[in-house]
């Protein structure tokens, strides 16, 4: 059912669904009013002049595109990575050399870690701020390497560092204050401002679950699915602790919604109907509770804008036509969202009207 990016990286998963409750919902833009939706699509897929390419990460609530440049030999042994911007005129800049971007949060600050070899990546976890700067992550003890993951708002981040036995350890920094995540196999989504975590556990594949992990009280919460459904998954996770995710049935009906902070999951949309028989591999949202549904199985990207209401994203671009099968990569707070297609590879930016 998920896409996970990790660095600029992308992990596919299975597809999903969840139980059926077809007729609580309505196709297409109508009935949106005063916050129909209406987006300029814009290819960022060639990079600056000069590199090699590039690999789109995210995007700040600015709208400016930030990711990974590489320039590199002729025979691509030995390459420079660099932290790029995409600005909103369509020019690049070179924002911080030597350093390799997995998140970026609405302020354009950008966490990820330092490239100190370009033959075995080994670096140190940091976050470049928007003017600059690079502020490193303290290093664990015996720690070889290390990179951010997730970063929040008031940056708040999880690390994942390596000792010399490359054993992984996880972690929430957040207010200075470092929590080891004790959560099990687990693949980490989205982290919020006050040190939530939200993802899956995987530790059972026969029913896997969606969790909230607080790393101020050290507590794991496992978000169950809707009976009967075997397995949950948790996507995202907003300012006010709730959690974006599936209630599903492998290769059946999905259940989109979300946990509230009192843990009871809210549907706000069904697929996977006889009806309505897309399913779909990925989910974002904002704050504002948009919400992105992408690598679908009819090759369709959609927008959830309200309970029960789900718009073609190729009905909100005008003339342009929306590439097949984008997997989303990050949104605003304005609603404007970076995706990324599996299909002819390139890389499309959503800007709102």
């Amino acid at each position: 059912m998920k896409a996970v990016k990790l660095s600029s990286l992308l992990v596919v998963f299975g597809v999903a669904g969840c139980l059926s409750e077809a007729g609580d919902v309505s196709e297409g833009p109508s009935h949106l009013g005063a916050r129909e939706l209406s987006y300029r699509q814009v290819d960022v897929t060639a990079g600056p002049v000069g590199f090699n390419g590039w690999s789109p990460a995210g995007v700040s609530d600015k709208g400016e595109v930030y990711g990974l440049g590489f320039t590199c030999d002729e025979f691509y042994y030995n390459c420079q990575f660099d932290l790029i911007k995409r600005r909103t005129d369509g020019t690049f800049a070179t924002v911080r050399e030597n350093f390799s971007p997995s998140e970026v949060n609405g302020n354009g600050d950008v966490g990820g870690c330092t490239v100190d070899d370009n033959a075995t990546l080994f670096g140190q976890a940091a976050i470049v701020r928007a003017n600059g700067q690079l502020d490193l992550i303290p290093k664990l003890p015996g720690e070889v390497t290390s990179c951010v993951n997730q970063l929040s708002d008031n940056r708040a981040v999880v690390v994942t560092s390596f000792d010399s036995a490359y054993t992984a350890t996880t972690y929430v920094l957040d207010r200075n204050r470092n929590t080891p995540f004790t959560g099990g196999a687990a693949a980490i989504r989205d982290l919020n401002d006050d040190g939530q975590l939200a993802g899956i556990s995987t530790a059972d594949v026969d029913a896997q679950r969606a969790f909230r992990f607080d790393s101020r009280t050290e507590t794991t919460t496992i978000l169950d699915p809707v009976s009967p459904d075997p397995h949950s998954w948790g996507m995202a996770i907003n300012k006010h602790g709730e959690v974006l995710g599936y209630s599903f049935i492998f290769s059946a009906t999905e259940r989109i919604g979300k946990w509230t902070r009192n843990n009871e999951f809210q549907t706000l949309f069904v697929e996977g109907t006889p009806e309505l028989p897309t399913v779909s591999n990925n989910l974002m949202w904002n704050e504002d509770g948009l919400i992105v549904v992408s690598q679908t199985t009819d090759l369709n990207t959609y927008l959830i804008p309200a309970p029960g209401v789900r718009v073609n994203l190729q009905d909100l671009v005008g003339n342009a036509t929306v590439p097949t099968t984008l997997i989303g990569l990050d949104i605003n707070k304005g609603g404007d969202f970076v995706a990324f297609s599996i299909d002819d590879f390139t890389t499309q930016l959503y800007l709102r009207d």
